[in-house]
C-alpha cells in the first residue's frame, strides 16, 4: 500500500476509536453522585438542655420531631430558610438561616412557659411550704407563699398544705397569676402521753373518745420533758445517750390514727433534755456558779439553743416522725429556760431579748424548711403570757416573730396558771371561759403572719376555785370555737372530761 494511503487509513481508525464507546478499565469505581446537603437543628431550653419531641418546621420542606438529644435533620434548600419549633411547655421559637454553616448545625432556643402564682390564707397572708401540683410538676411555695412552674401546660392547679384544706383552680396557659386560697383545718384534739399510748387499754380508750366525740386529732408524745423517746427510733443519738424507752410501735400508732381519719400530731420536747445534757455537756446551757451544766429547779438540763449543733437531734427526731406519717410536728419547750437560776446561765451566742427571739425563730424556720417539703406542718407550744405581754418574758418567744416562723402557734392558756388580777379576776382559775377569751383577744391581733392559732386549754383541777368538770372545760372550748379556732385539751395523765365534748359532726 502506498505510504500516503497507509497513513490515511491509520488516521481514520484513530478517529473512529475516539467517536465510539468509552472503554472501562477494570479496577476503577463509578464516580459517586453529588451529595444532597443537610442541615441539623438542635432545640434547647434556656439552660442549654435538649428539648425532645419538639416539632420542627423546615419551611416548605416539611416537619420533623426532635430526638432525645433535641436534634432534627432536613435537606438544605440552598437558599435562606426559616426554621421554627414548638414543644409542650415552651413558647414557640424560630430562627432565620441565611447560609448553611460549616458545621451544618444550628441551635434554636425555646423559652419555657412559666405559671406564676401565690397560695395564701383568707387574711391574704402568703403560705410558705405549700405543695403546688400541675400535671407532673410539683413545686413548693417560698417564704411569701409564691411559686413558679416552668414548662407549664394548661390544666388544673392544686395546692395542699398540712393543717389546711386543699384548693384548686383551672389555668388556661396565659400569663395571668394564679391565686389559691386555703382554709385552715379546725383541729379539736386531746393529748396522749407516751405511757398512755403504750398501754393498749388506755390507747384504745383514747381512740374511742376521739371516734365518739367531736375530737378529730390526737397529740402523741414521742419525746417528753425528761428527754425520753418512746419508740425504737432510727436516730442513733437517742440510743447512744440512753434515752430510748420501747413503749409503743410508732408505725402502728400512726396507722391507728389514720385508719380513723384522725389528724396525727406528735409532740417533741425540744431543748429541755437531761439525757442529752448529761451526754453532751458542751451543747448544754452552762452554770457559771457551779461550773457544770445548768439545771432547772426540777433538775432538768436545757440544751443551748444558741449552739446550732443542739438543733440536730430534735430535728432528726422530727424528720423521722414526719416520714412515719404524722401530719404535724409540735415542738414543746422550744424556748430558753426560766425556771431556775437564769442569772447564772451561760450561752455560746447572744442571749439578750433580741438574741433569744432570733434564735427561737431561726430554729423553727429551719424546722419548717425541713418538714414542710415532707408534708408536715410545724407547730410551737408557747407560754400564754406572751400573748398578753409585748416582750419575750425571757423565753425567746414573741408572737410577731412566731407568726412568720411556724404553721401553728399553740399558746398554753391554762386558767390555773394566771395569778390574781389577770383579766380582772381575783381567781382567774374560777373563770376559765373568760380567761381563754381574754388571752386570745390579747394575742390574735398580734398574729401578723400566716400562722394558725390553736390553744392548749385546761382539763385538770389545780389552784383556786372548784374542781374542773364539764362546764369549766366546755366554757374554754366555746371561747376558742367562737373565734373559729381549734383547741387541744391538756391532762397530764391523759384522762379527759368526755361529757364536755360534743358528738361527732356529721
Amino acid at each position: 500500500m502506498p505510504l500516503m494511503r497507509r497513513m490515511l487509513f491509520l488516521l481514520g481508525l484513530g478517529l473512529a476509536a475516539c467517536s465510539g464507546p468509552s472503554l472501562v478499565v477494570v479496577g476503577e469505581g463509578v464516580p459517586p453522585a453529588p451529595s444532597i446537603p443537610e442541615i441539623e437543628v438542635m432545640v434547647v431550653d434556656t439552660s442549654g438542655d435538649p428539648v425532645s419531641l419538639a416539632e420542627v418546621s423546615f419551611g416548605s420542606l416539611g416537619t420533623a420531631n426532635t430526638d432525645q438529644g433535641g436534634r432534627a435533620i432536613s435537606e438544605w434548600p440552598r437558599k435562606p430558610l426559616t426554621i421554627s419549633a414548638e414543644a409542650a411547655g415552651f413558647h414557640p421559637g424560630s430562627i432565620e438561616v441565611l447560609a448553611l454553616p460549616d458545621t451544618r448545625l444550628v441551635r434554636l432556643e425555646l423559652a419555657p412557659v412559666i405559671m406564676r402564682g401565690i397560695v395564701r390564707n383568707a387574711e391574704r397572708y402568703g403560705l410558705p411550704g405549700a405543695l403546688v401540683t400541675l400535671g407532673d410538676h410539683r413545686v413548693f411555695t417560698d417564704f411569701a407563699g409564691e411559686f413558679a412552674v416552668e414548662q407549664a401546660i394548661a390544666g388544673t392547679v392544686v395546692a395542699e398544705k398540712a393543717s389546711y384544706g386543699g384548693s384548686s383552680a383551672e389555668w388556661d396557659g396565659t400569663d395571668a397569676d394564679v391565686v389559691l386560697t386555703l382554709e385552715p383545718l379546725v383541729i379539736r384534739s386531746i393529748r396522749a402521753s407516751g405511757a398512755a399510748v403504750g398501754d393498749p387499754d388506755r390507747w384504745a380508750e383514747l381512740l374511742r373518745v376521739a371516734e365518739s366525740t367531736e375530737v378529730n386529732a390526737i397529740v402523741v408524745d414521742t419525746k417528753d420533758e425528761s428527754g425520753r423517746v418512746y419508740h425504737d427510733t432510727s436516730v442513733r443519738t437517742a440510743h447512744d445517750i440512753g434515752a430510748v424507752s420501747l413503749t409503743y410501735d410508732l408505725g402502728q400508732v400512726v396507722a391507728d390514727l389514720h385508719d380513723r381519719d384522725l389528724y396525727a400530731i406528735t409532740r417533741i420536747v425540744t431543748f429541755q433534755d437531761r439525757f442529752m445534757g448529761n451526754a453532751f455537756p458542751e451543747l448544754a446551757v452552762w452554770d457559771s456558779g457551779t461550773n457544770a451544766i445548768w439545771t432547772t429547779g426540777g433538775g432538768q438540763a436545757f440544751m443551748d439553743a444558741t449552739d446550732h449543733d443542739s438543733w440536730d437531734y430534735p430535728l432528726a427526731l422530727a424528720v423521722e416522725a414526719c416520714q412515719a406519717g404524722f401530719d404535724e410536728i409540735q415542738f414543746d419547750y422550744v424556748r430558753f429556760p426560766t425556771d431556775g437560776p437564769v442569772a447564772r446561765a451561760v450561752y455560746d451566742g447572744p442571749a439578750d431579748q433580741a438574741g433569744r427571739v432570733s434564735t427561737i425563730s431561726a430554729f423553727l424556720s429551719e424546722a419548717r424548711a425541713q418538714l414542710n417539703p415532707l408534708g408536715c406542718a410545724v407547730a410551737a407550744d408557747v407560754f400564754a403570757v406572751v400573748f398578753s405581754a409585748t416582750g419575750d418574758q425571757g423565753l425567746g418567744q414573741r408572737v410577731e416573730e412566731l407568726a412568720d416562723s411556724v404553721d401553728v402557734i399553740s399558746p398554753m392558756i391554762y386558767p390555773s396558771h394566771y395569778s390574781t388580777g389577770w383579766f380582772g379576776f381575783e381567781c382567774p382559775n374560777a373563770n376559765p371561759g373568760p380567761v381563754v377569751a381574754g388571752a386570745l383577744a390579747d394575742g390574735l391581733p398580734r398574729v401578723s403572719g400566716p400562722a394558725i392559732v390553736r390553744p392548749w386549754i385546761q382539763d385538770f383541777t389545780f389552784g383556786c376555785g372548784g374542781p374542773y368538770g364539764e362546764a369549766e372545760v366546755r366554757s374554754q372550748i366555746d371561747a376558742a370555737e367562737q373565734r373559729d379556732l381549734g383547741w387541744i385539751l391538756w391532762n397530764a395523765s391523759s384522762s379527759f372530761t368526755e361529757e364536755a365534748l360534743d358528738p361527732p359532726s356529721q
